[in-house]
């Protein structure tokens, strides 16, 4: 399963149009207002999507999670291509922060589960850290190849098309997963339990002050 795991990590990290978004926008006539609200409507949604997404993995299974991400990303990456205007990349980002909040810790619970299952915890940190090589691989790689596109054709929204392909075969990838990473599901009658016991340990962690002091520190350095 490592090669599968590297494999994700370095697909979902071929991200075509993240070192040329801005001029994508630029290209259309949006202003850097305008790239600004966009990008706070991508930042909101994620946060505000987080709690549902994770009761879903919880109660349909990580796999299908991590497909419904890839699903999301693939339906912003459309709609940037076929339109340019501020209201349809509003759509997009939703939907791109959709993709975020279903994958956000996903894929790490399951290579986590998949360690516990083969008795290997101990080596955790070692088996985590040779899959994020593998992403930072594809990090570099992504930055050639968008670079090669948008020389080669002079055109920012193919970046877009293009960033279908990987993220086409990732879904391929994670939906074939071993069914046992899925986790514990639950019933979805046993969903609004769940999520009444999730916000009050959200709300709990308000009233400790370690953890307020932890949240605090790290909005002001993402801030910063």
């Amino acid at each position: 399963m490592f090669y599968r795991f590297a494999l994700y990590g370095f697909l979902k990290n071929l991200k075509f149009y993240e070192p040329f978004i801005i001029l994508y926008f630029l290209s259309t006539v949006l202003s850097y207002s305008m790239i600004g609200v966009l990008i706070s409507i991508r930042m909101l949604s994620t946060t505000l999507l987080e709690l549902p997404t994770g009761i879903y993995a919880d109660s349909f299974g990580r796999r299908k999670s991590m497909v419904m991400s890839f699903v999301s990303y693939i339906m912003s990456f459309i709609i940037f291509f076929f339109f340019r205007n501020f209201y349809a990349f509003g759509i997009a980002m939703v939907l791109y922060a959709l993709g975020d909040a279903f994958r956000t810790g996903t894929h790490k619970a399951m290579i986590l589960e998949y360690l516990r299952i083969k008795g290997m915890e101990s080596r955790k940190v070692d088996y985590y850290g040779h899959t994020r090589a593998a992403s930072q691989l594809g990090s570099a790689v992504n930055a050639v190849l968008a670079g090669a596109i948008v020389f080669c054709t002079g055109n920012y929204a193919l970046i877009f098309l293009a960033a279908i392909i990987p993220y086409l075969i990732d879904i391929i990838n994670v939906g074939t997963y071993p069914p046992e990473l899925d986790g514990i599901e639950r019933k979805i009658s046993s969903m609004k339990g769940q999520l009444s016991e999730t916000i009050k340990k959200f709300a709990g962690m308000f009233k400790n002050k370690d953890a307020l002091r932890g949240i605090i520190n790290s909005s002001l350095f993402d801030g910063s």
